[in-house]
C-alpha cells in the first residue's frame, strides 16, 4: 500500500510496496504525475503503477520519470514504464549513456545478476542545476556526483495552507562507493554540503526511508560527510 509523505508526495515503491530489490520510489502530484525512480526490474513497474493508482496519481498519465542515477535498483523498471505510458525520462548526461546502452557494470546489473533494459533519456541534465516546471509546482534538480558521476537529487517546496515544507529527494546519500560505478568520495562530500545548505524539512532517501524535521535531515546527511 502506498504511503502519503506530504501533500502531493507519496511513497509508491520499495521493499514491502513493490519488489524487495527496489529502491524507494516516490510519486508526485504536480498537476501531472511525476515519478522519481522506478525499481529494479520490469516486473517492478506494475506494482509501482498499482500504488500510484491507489494514491490517485493516474499512472497512465505519467508525465515525467526522473532517474536519480543509472543503477538497476533505481532504473530497472524504467523501460517498462516508458513503453506503457510514453513518459519523458530525465537523467544527468553523465549517467545517460549507461541507461541508454544498458551497461551492466556501471548500472550494477551484474551485481544483481540481471540485465538493465536500455531506456531512452529524453532530457539530459547538464551542469549543476535544472528546473522542471509543471502545472502546480516546479521540481529543482541538483547534480550531486559522488555515488555515480551523474547522480542527481531533487527538491520542491510543498505549500499546504500557510505552511511550506521543503522536500528533498536524496536517493543514495549513503553511497556506496565502488570503482565500477565511477564513484568519487571528494565529489560526494561537496554534494552533501550543498544538500545541507537547502535546509530541507523532509528527506526522502532511496534506501533508509523518510526523515522528518530539519534536525533529523541534517543529522542523517552529516553522518556521511
Amino acid at each position: 500500500m502506498e504511503q502519503r509523505i506530504a501533500r502531493g508526495v507519496h511513497l509508491v515503491g520499495g521493499a514491502g510496496l513493490s519488489d524487495g530489490a527496489d529502491c524507494l520510489c516516490y510519486g508526485l502530484d504536480l498537476g501531472v504525475p511525476v515519478l522519481i525512480d522506478c525499481g529494479a526490474f520490469p516486473s517492478s513497474w506494475p506494482l509501482i503503477r498499482e500504488n500510484m493508482c491507489r494514491a490517485g496519481l493516474r499512472p497512465e498519465e505519467l508525465h515525467t520519470l526522473v532517474l536519480t542515477h543509472a543503477h538497476i535498483d533505481h532504473a530497472g523498471g524504467a523501460a517498462a514504464a516508458v513503453a506503457e505510458t510514453g513518459c519523458r525520462v530525465v537523467a544527468h548526461e553523465l549517467d545517460a549513456d549507461t541507461l541508454e546502452r544498458g551497461e551492466r557494470r556501471r548500472s550494477a546489473a551484474d551485481w544483481y545478476r540481471t540485465e538493465l533494459q536500455p531506456v531512452p533519456v529524453h532530457l539530459r541534465m547538464q551542469g549543476a542545476e535544472e528546473r522542471l516546471d509543471f502545472p502546480d509546482a516546479s521540481l529543482l534538480l541538483l547534480h550531486s556526483p559522488g555515488h555515480t558521476p551523474g547522480s542527481i537529487c531533487a527538491y520542491l517546496d510543498v505549500e499546504d495552507g500557510d505552511r511550506r515544507t521543503r522536500v528533498l529527494f536524496g536517493q543514495d546519500i549513503h553511497g556506496p562507493f565502488h570503482p565500477d560505478f565511477g564513484s568519487d568520495r571528494e565529489a560526494h562530500r561537496r554534494s552533501l554540503e550543498r544538500l545541507l545548505a537547502l535546509e530541507a524539512d523532509l528527506l526522502c532517501e532511496g534506501h533508509h526511508g523518510v526523515f522528518h524535521g530539519k534536525d533529523e535531515v541534517r543529522a542523517f546527511i552529516e553522518q556521511f560527510l
